[in-house]
């Protein structure tokens, strides 16, 4: 790893005919926005051998992942990315917690952000401009809604980099047009004591979806809720998608969603995923990786093929104390290894045949041929990972679209099954047991879901292998064709 000051890198003249191509890859400092966006940075790079690629989050998300440096905002080169960070206003991080009065609120988190990014990021464009590197193409991820403002008032071209499902894109666009009574409605109607008795809800060119596997857009609807903030920004996001019409580049493969990638024809969605596989002979530089995390994949080699359950159900929510009983009871009733993810403070052993870690290297886990079951929140990001490596997963979706997510795992790829909670939201063991033998036991259905995850992981490696749909695509917009 190589540092600098941002300004002590000296400009590099050359005649203005042959302008070297420059994609600027900009993002929020959540790390589940900067890691699929650093990937297709890289991929990006590898596609375009003589571009430059330039990363840029806030300057907490920067601090996060490059914790050692002397300067804590200066820049990083990390072989083919520069990781160059702006300011958000809120260098420290941000927490939102509308129950504290000393809170900073949602809406003034987005104006300070807009405001104080708007100004800062024009000045990092600005200065790789009197290097000599001018920016030519910006790539964007949600929550900076702001960024393709900046990226016009330089002449810049914006896409939209969306790391979610195509299907959450065509969803949240039909809330945003003219479908939100019916959507708000329907997430309602999806709390029934039957969830296999949800009811259908029909939208333009998508499938159709039950109310139980909508986003839970009623709840984020609310001013209190953690996630009112990403729906104001979503609904920013769309107003202005709607003025300039961008490319969106998504985080999924033509053979998986083919229908959700062109239900609203006004957009040109195109595919470049998965991008959790890693570019050939490119290797992302590991981020957020604690130097000592070994022993976990230790403790895999001494495993079975396809024997061990992981856990991880995301960093965002904690789990409740009930769930995390019902959740360690529920692994030790199905007599196999499981390696748990477990939050710090909530991280206590995991019995004789368990593993407790408070991380781990997710991708690594799931291609590891131990893990023959993955219990997920479905964030997509863990998804894609999971389906990658034809791992057959226990889908626990939690919040915001995490529901369509688990529909896509069971409904549309057949690689997993839903577990389904009770009245106060919790998991029980036994529902945990049933659901892990349903993907891992001898019965003929969960051969066929061992089998439809294998089938899965190969065709997502083709579709981002050299030759691929999705790496075509990729190129061909790199290329600006």
């Amino acid at each position: 790893m190589v540092s600098s000051s941002f300004d002590s890198v000296p400009a590099r003249s050359r005649p203005m005919a042959t302008i070297q191509e420059h994609f600027l890859f900009v993002t929020d400092p959540m790390q589940s926005h900067i890691d699929p966006a650093r990937r297709l940075a890289v991929r990006v790079a590898a596609a375009m051998p003589n571009a430059r690629v330039t990363f840029s989050t806030a300057v907490s998300g920067h601090r996060d992942m490059f914790p050692h440096l002397t300067s804590p905002d200066g820049e990083v080169v990390q072989g083919v990315v520069s990781y160059i960070p702006y300011s958000d206003g809120f260098d420290g991080g941000f927490k939102f917690n509308p129950a504290e009065a000393h809170g900073v609120g949602a809406g003034a988190y987005r104006e300070r952000a807009r405001e104080v990014g708007s100004e800062t990021l024009a000045s990092v464009v600005a200065r790789l401009a009197r290097r000599g590197h001018p920016v030519t193409r910006v790539v964007y991820t949600a929550l900076v809604g702001w960024v393709p403002a900046v990226a016009r008032a330089h002449g810049v071209p914006a896409a939209l980099y969306w790391v979610k499902p195509a299907t959450v894109f065509a969803v949240y666009y039909h809330y945003f047009h003219g479908h939100g009574a019916l959507l708000d409605s329907s997430c309602c109607a999806s709390d029934v004591a039957d969830p296999h008795a949800a009811a259908v809800v029909r939208l333009p060119g998508l499938p159709p979806l039950k109310a139980d596997a909508l986003p839970s857009l009623a709840s984020m609807a609310s001013p209190g809720s953690r996630n009112y903030l990403t729906l104001d920004m979503l609904r920013d996001i769309f107003v202005a998608l709607d003025e300039h019409t961008p490319t969106v580049l998504v985080d999924t493969f033509d053979a998986l969603e083919p229908e959700a990638l062109r239900a609203v024809p006004r957009f040109n969605l195109v595919a470049v995923g998965p991008v959790v596989v890693e570019e050939p002979c490119r290797p992302c530089v590991e981020l957020f990786q604690p130097n000592d995390a070994t022993a976990y994949v230790d403790w895999l080699d001494t495993k079975p093929a396809r024997s061990v359950v992981f856990v991880s159900l995301g960093s965002v929510l904690s789990l409740s104390k009930r769930q995390d009983e019902e959740l360690r009871r529920g692994l030790e009733a199905t007599g196999r290894p499981y390696l748990l993810v477990a939050r710090k403070g909530n991280n206590g052993g995991g019995g004789g045949q368990g593993m407790v870690v408070e991380w781990c290297n997710q991708t690594k886990v799931l291609s590891h041929g131990a893990v023959g079951c993955f219990v997920t929140h479905c964030r997509w990001d863990s998804t894609l990972e999971s389906i990658t490596g034809g791992v057959p997963m226990v889908a626990v979706p939690r919040w915001a679209d995490q529901p369509t997510v688990a529909a896509l795992v069971e409904a549309s790829a057949g690689v997993g099954v839903r577990a389904w909670v009770d009245g106060d939201g919790v998991v029980g063991r036994g529902e945990l047991r049933r659901c892990v033998e349903m993907v891992m036991g001898s019965t003929d259905s969960a051969s066929a879901v061992r089998a439809r995850a294998e089938c899965w992981g190969q065709r997502a490696k083709e579709a981002a292998a050299v030759g691929g749909t999705s790496q075509r695509n990729l190129r061909a917009f790199a290329s600006g064709l």
